[in-house]
């Protein structure tokens, strides 16, 4: 019998076979977008909502009607990228009725998977101050997915603006992680990488949760968008998928800004769907 190398297959899985060529192009072209949103949307940036350097974040706002707020929770394995490289991301929203906050946050090594999600947790309140109290639609990517599902279930129970999560290729189970490159940073041992997994924690109470994942994206990645919605819909919540066709793990974030991207109708359906219930 074959003996499969565990570290080759996760890493490949969750790192390797997640880039792609055409990559460099696109994220050209979105920091072009980036400097041209910034040009034209008079954001407020760099807004501290907490002591460390990280806690910042840009808003957004929109001219027409207000609908809600669409918080977005950047993607870089718990350890790099920064909210400036998807400013992009805010002018179609914004231009459909919603503030949009890109919130950065602390990263490893020097916080830990779950202290990086309590510190993003800080946001929140700073948030709903500035927006008076509207419907936040919480939209996170890969990590970031990561941490908008943690702050939806912690808030269960409390007074929360959080009234809908679009989850986009969304890494739910970091017992994987352990056997890849990543993990350098992250210094995940069995016990913590268990205990920062949100697919073993969810229960009742918490909101309507899309789950989105790029068809070219590896299959480890598509299972666990299924698994976690899975687990989602298990325990009583609202939960939806969907696979964008063509789309990989970065270029499903044009999903967010095309006219009739899926995953920008999906934010305009959740926050409708906010709005015309009061939340």
């Amino acid at each position: 019998m074959t003996q499969v190398d565990t570290r080759t297959s996760s890493q490949f899985e969750y790192i390797d076979g997640q880039l792609r060529p055409s990559q460099a192009a696109l994220f050209e072209h979105y920091a072009a977008e980036n400097a041209r949103a910034v040009s034209i949307g008079a954001p407020e940036l760099d807004l501290a909502y907490g002591p460390h350097p990280r806690q910042t974040l840009d808003l957004f706002r929109t001219a027409q009607p207000r609908r809600g707020v669409v918080a977005y929770l950047h993607a870089g394995y718990w350890q790099s990228r920064d909210k400036s490289g998807f400013r992009f991301l805010a002018p179609p929203l914004a231009a459909d009725g919603f503030d949009v906050a890109l919130i950065n946050y602390p990263l490893s090594p020097e916080l830990d998977v779950m202290a990086i999600v309590t510190a993003a947790a800080a946001a929140l309140p700073v948030l709903a101050e500035l927006t008076d109290q509207a419907p936040l639609l919480l939209v996170g990517h890969s990590a970031g997915a990561q941490i908008a599902v943690e702050l939806a279930m912690a808030a269960q129970g409390q007074a929360s603006p959080i009234a809908g999560i679009l989850s986009i290729s969304g890494v739910f189970d970091l017992e994987p992680l352990l056997d890849t490159s990543v993990n350098a940073k992250l210094g995940l041992d069995p016990a913590s990488a268990r205990a920062a997994s949100p697919i073993h924690r969810v229960r009742p109470g918490a909101p309507h949760t899309l789950f989105a994942v790029g068809a070219l994206e590896t299959r480890a990645f598509q299972d666990q968008t299924a698994r976690m919605a899975q687990a989602w819909a298990d325990a009583g919540n609202a939960a939806s998928e969907l696979t964008v066709p063509d789309a990989d793990h970065f270029s499903i974030l044009t999903e967010l800004c095309r006219e009739d991207g899926a995953l920008r109708r999906a934010v305009g359906e959740i926050g409708g769907a906010c709005c015309q219930n009061g939340q």
